[in-house]
């Protein structure tokens, strides 16, 4: 089964963006700069039904990308880092790419449902890498036929822009220009100066969760990650609302409950955390990592004044939190949940503020910032991605919703990737929990009776 592209096209604001445009970035966005793309695909099985034919369906979706651009003028947008004290992005309309392609295939050749797609690499515009820092487009787009008439919707995002909470307004406001509506009233807002440092910059809180990168370093860690080529497995398992409530009960009836009732995330990711661990076998004594994301758009007193809502741009705050393998193996599953509410509990204003100020010190000093975790050829991390409180399935461009979301994992995640969704049928009230590891650790986590207590193995 191969994917033919058929034509690569640059689609632009269809209002020219005022000129000279830059937009600030803050060190949020100015740490994942660079970073590798974000592949995601949406399939619709149904989208020729409902158009007259595959030409004008693209036709229609070029035009609405281009008219939804106008508001989203950044998106369309390149960074500039050469001979300034810190990178901007310029909103300079040079666009974003737009592939067209066909796939010798049929949704059915896979069940229909698409969770087992082996093509899902070639689903999205081919680059991963972002090699040029400096003329990378925000985000890609890639429409393919299928021979059923089924349509698969790829799309490759840079999070400087596009975290979880602005990827999916945006998509939802382009889905619903498409589909006839007016643009998203208040418009986007990209001042990201409220999460600017302080002047000077004050650490009043330790930095946990991040460390400083010197040139040498960074070297040294490309030079690893070039030499560090393993095979990985991916799995998707399912746990419906019957066995995340059983989960949620055996953590608050266990010896480390902590007097409420865990939140979804504490009870999935505290159960992924010890499975994973145990499953890759280390010694008791070493320190596995779990990092994960919380955003400054919600949670009580976590930004004043509040994040607005249309805010569109990086505003998450990575957290790296360790703990001892002997204690996550060995102890009950409520340990590790209890892990997440603390440390979820104790990520307040002055933390983030203090994190945001220590970037500051750090990019002055000309280092890089990185996550404080091991390389991933240790195998010592886990790299959480939570999108089970986003509405995945509800992007409706005329053609139905999507039967099927994949987020496509790649070598470049590392070791110990864990991807939590919502489902199709049970929305936000289940989970899709794809996990990438190594062979022989995927083997040992088939194999976990706590694993398979609460998951089921969906493909």
């Amino acid at each position: 089964m191969v994917v033919h592209v058929e034509s690569v096209s640059t689609i632009v604001p269809a209002v020219p963006t005022p000129q000279p445009c830059t937009l600030w970035l803050c060190n949020f966005q100015i740490q994942v700069l660079g970073d590798n793309y974000i592949k995601q695909v949406y399939y619709y099985p149904a989208a020729l039904d409902h158009v007259s034919s595959f030409d004008s369906l693209v036709a229609s979706l070029k035009d609405s990308l281009s008219r939804i651009l106008v508001p989203y003028y950044p998106l369309a947008g390149r960074p500039r880092i050469a001979g300034l004290d810190r990178p901007i992005l310029e909103c300079n309309d040079r666009g974003i790419e737009f592939v067209v392609a066909f796939a010798d295939a049929s949704f059915g050749d896979w069940g229909n449902s698409m969770k087992q797609c082996s093509i899902e690499q070639e689903l999205n515009p081919a680059q991963t890498a972002i090699t040029d820092p400096e003329n990378f487009p925000q985000l890609k787009v890639q429409v393919t036929k299928f021979r059923c008439g089924g349509i698969a919707l790829g799309l490759v995002t840079s999070h400087t822009l596009l975290d979880g909470s602005s990827f999916f307004p945006f998509l939802k406001a382009w889905s619903e220009l498409h589909r006839g509506f007016p643009p998203p009233n208040p418009p986007p807002s990209f001042d990201s100066s409220l999460l600017k440092a302080r002047d000077p910059p004050s650490v009043t809180v330790p930095v946990r969760d991040f460390v400083a990168v010197t040139p040498a370093i960074a070297e040294e860690m490309d030079k690893a990650a070039q030499d560090f080529k393993p095979s990985y497995h991916v799995r998707a398992f399912h746990m419906n609302e019957q066995q995340l409530a059983e989960l949620k009960h055996e953590i608050a009836s266990g010896p480390f409950a902590y007097g409420s009732s865990p939140t979804s995330f504490e009870a999935v990711s505290g159960l992924v955390w010890k499975c994973i661990t145990e499953a890759r076998d280390f010694d008791d004594s070493v320190t596995n990592t779990y990092i994960y994301a919380v955003s400054t758009k919600v949670g009580r007193n976590r930004w004043q004044p509040p994040m607005p809502s249309e805010y569109c741009g990086t505003s998450s705050f990575t957290l790296c939190l360790p703990c001892a393998v002997g204690d996550l193996k060995n102890k009950h599953v409520s340990h590790a949940a209890r892990l997440f509410h603390e440390d979820v509990r104790n990520v307040g204003q002055e933390r983030i503020q203090s994190t945001i100020d220590w970037m500051e010190e750090t990019l002055r000093k000309g280092h890089d910032i990185g996550l404080n975790v091991s390389p991933p050829s240790t195998g010592m991390g886990i790299f959480s991605i939570s999108l089970h409180s986003f509405p995945v399935y509800e992007f409706e461009f005329g053609w139905g919703r999507p039967a099927h979301f994949s987020m496509v994992l790649e070598p470049w995640y590392g070791n110990g990737v864990v991807v939590l969704l919502p489902t199709p049928q049970g929305g936000m009230r289940e989970r899709r929990i794809v996990v990438m590891l190594l062979e022989e650790q995927m083997k040992r986590l088939l194999q976990s009776e706590l694993f398979a207590r609460f998951t089921t193995l969906d493909c």
